[in-house]
């Protein structure tokens, strides 16, 4: 087989034992990579009913067909498992160097099971594995746990976790490079239940393309077309993700205090003025891109704050919405450090936000105090916001309650605070509203991984034109109108199977802003696998992958038909002020037609037809 490795290899922490797995090229070209190949595995082997923080729970990291290949923007990675923030089918996208390094030590992914009597780390380097002692770095920040795997192999790449990991909490996130996270669905606590400290991989493996000639010249012409459209590439590496922040906190894209104010209103042009993307840049040292990456929208930054100096990775857009607008912070010197605090500690920037803002508005209401908590917090507060943080980190007091999200923090709080938990099936919200982009709704309640901007769909286009990985059919560049609820089924469903490719192939999403409709993935496959490959086959294989992930969801017992958002998230009712206040998004035409379209019956299960199209095993 060309391009890819072959095989997998499993590890059972429980007795230590290895396992390499050789997967037929069928199930490549049925399921692709990255997370396709991961929903692939867990349905093979899950029955739905596992404790997310139990031994059973199969946790896995998946590398792509485009890592190690030299395709630009295709060196990203994915973990997966089952969620313990939702219950539901987990996942994390996340960049940085480590998806090609442990593609080239001799495995397109590693799937572990059972937990560990001691805490441990994978070591794996071309091809050779072992599971070593981790007690002397367990207790460490990630930064801390980083630096010491990379001691040990100098040139290699680590992926680890901090403390709110290793203590289970559901908003740790796994890092990677100082700064890259997996951040979404938990994943960092389910590493820590099973005592995983981290993976070390190092490979020099060189994987074979099917036609490196071939391969040479498709990945020219994309550099070729990127030369052409650096127009679009240049805000992107200038300003990173935060190109938009300033815009996004006045026109209602970002929510504003926990989602109850509106940016003009509540935060103003002033405020939002001062965390402009030009202003962040000020603190940039030199631009950093991932693997593969010719983008470079991450940034270097050094920053002296009242809280001390930091080197650092720039904010991103989703640390300037929590930490930010969410919060309503405009101090620079505070959404600096908090990003980096969760950086360091190996925290999920958008649940951290998000928990802050819920335990603020509780703070607001007399249902916290200040003897609950230890000092005084509340909107605005930037002081406050960093001491939260640093507590969160510690999990000590309140934090152990808050450390898991709002959602799960409402339920043990009580007091009707559930009502201000901006969450969706237990996944605190990202930073983009539905009253600004309704189809987020869609994605948001309706993907089995609820509660994310990045799972896929139309959201991002309203208003203007579907944007797809590749040219499909005649459906590229359609217009897609902002406030019409009927007839985007369709859309939203392939721009959703598009997302899938990019997350099974190593792709980064951020590629459809410099090649819209246009990146040669049938060109790639060819070169890199051998694959005759037509579009249409192509999507079904995206469509597979994601009503393979419904399945899961459905042996889980999560029926999305039966999420229900909280009313701030759709304006119900309207919330009356600012530049969509009088917008209330009806999400259950949305829902239903997307539902629909994709095949899934009103008790959450893929239909029986669905299943047999797309000859997905049951």
């Amino acid at each position: 087989m060309f391009g890819v490795n072959g095989k997998v290899l499993w590890v059972n922490l429980t007795d230590s034992t290895f396992y390499e797995e050789k997967i037929p090229e069928e199930i490549y070209r049925k399921y692709l990579t990255g997370y396709g190949l991961g929903a692939y595995i867990l349905n093979r082997e899950m029955k739905g009913t596992e404790d997310p923080l139990g031994p059973e729970n199969i946790f896995g990291v998946m590398t792509g067909i485009f890592n190690s290949h030299s395709v630009p923007l295709g060196g990203r990675f994915e973990v997966v498992g089952k969620s313990p923030y939702t219950g539901t089918w987990g996942d994390a996208n996340c960049g940085g160097k480590f998806g090609p390094e442990l593609k080239n030590s001799g495995f397109d992914a590693v799937f572990f099971k059972g937990i560990s009597s001691k805490p441990v780390f994978l070591k794996l380097v071309d091809g050779v594995y072992s599971l070593e002692d981790a007690g002397e770095v367990w207790g460490k920040n990630a930064y801390e746990a980083e630096d010491y795997l990379k001691k040990i192999e100098p040139k290699g790449q680590a992926m680890v976790i901090g403390v709110p990991g290793e203590r289970k909490m559901l908003i740790a996130s796994i890092m990677n490079d100082y700064g890259r996270a997996a951040g979404r669905s938990g994943l960092g606590a389910v590493m820590g239940s099973k005592k995983l400290k981290g993976i070390l991989t190092r490979g020099t493996r060189k994987i074979n393309p099917f036609d490196p000639e071939m391969l040479r010249i498709t990945n020219r012409d994309i550099q070729i077309q990127f030369s052409k459209n650096i127009e679009l590439a240049k805000p992107w590496q200038l300003y990173g993700t935060t190109d938009i922040t300033e815009g996004a906190h006045l026109n209602g894209d970002t929510p504003i205090k926990n989602w109850a104010g509106a940016g003009l209103v509540d935060y103003g042009e002033d405020k939002a003025s001062k965390i402009s993307g030009k202003e962040i840049a000020k603190d940039k040292v030199r631009s950093y891109g991932c693997s593969q990456c010719t983008l470079a929208c991450g940034g270097h930054v050094k920053r002296n704050t009242k809280y001390g100096p930091l080197e650092g990775h720039r904010l991103e857009y989703e640390g300037t919405g929590s930490f930010g607008g969410l919060n309503l912070i405009s101090d620079l010197d505070a959404m600096a450090m908090a990003f980096e605090l969760c950086n360091m500690e190996g925290l999920d920037i958008i649940s951290t936000g998000a928990v802050i803002a819920y335990a603020n508005e509780c703070f607001e209401k007399g249902i916290l105090t200040k003897k609950d908590i230890g000092f005084n917090i509340g909107f605005g507060d930037a002081d406050a916001m960093i001491k939260m943080i640093k507590l969160i980190a510690s999990g000590e007091g309140i934090a152990s309650v808050l450390g898991n999200g709002a959602a799960k923090a409402s339920q043990e709080i009580g007091k009707g605070s559930e009502e201000f938990a901006m969450h969706v099936n237990g996944q605190d919200l990202p930073m983009h509203d539905p009253k600004l982009m309704p189809s987020l709704a869609t994605t948001y309640l309706a993907d089995p991984t609820p509660g994310r901007h990045t799972a896929g769909g139309i959201g991002f286009d309203e208003g203007g034109k579907l944007t797809l990985p590749f040219e499909f059919d005649g459906w590229s560049g359609k217009s897609v109108e902002r406030y019409k609820y009927s007839g985007k089924g369709k859309m939203q469903a392939l721009s959703v199977f598009g997302m899938q490719i990019m997350n099974s192939t190593g792709m980064c999403q951020f590629s459809t802003a410099v090649w819209p409709n246009s990146y040669p993935y049938l060109r790639l496959f060819k070169a890199i696998m051998g694959w005759d490959m037509t579009a249409e086959e192509l999507m079904d294989a995206g469509k597979r992958i994601q009503v393979a992930r419904h399945l899961f969801n459905y042996k889980a017992g999560v029926n999305p038909w039966e999420v229900v958002p909280n009313g701030r998230m759709v304006g119900n009712p309207p919330l009356g002020r600012g530049p969509t206040g009088d917008v209330s998004v009806d999400y259950n035409t949305l829902v239903k037609e997307y539902l629909e379209e994709v095949g899934i019956e009103k008790d959450g299960r893929p239909t029986k037809s669905v299943l047999k199209e797309l000859k997905i095993e049951v």
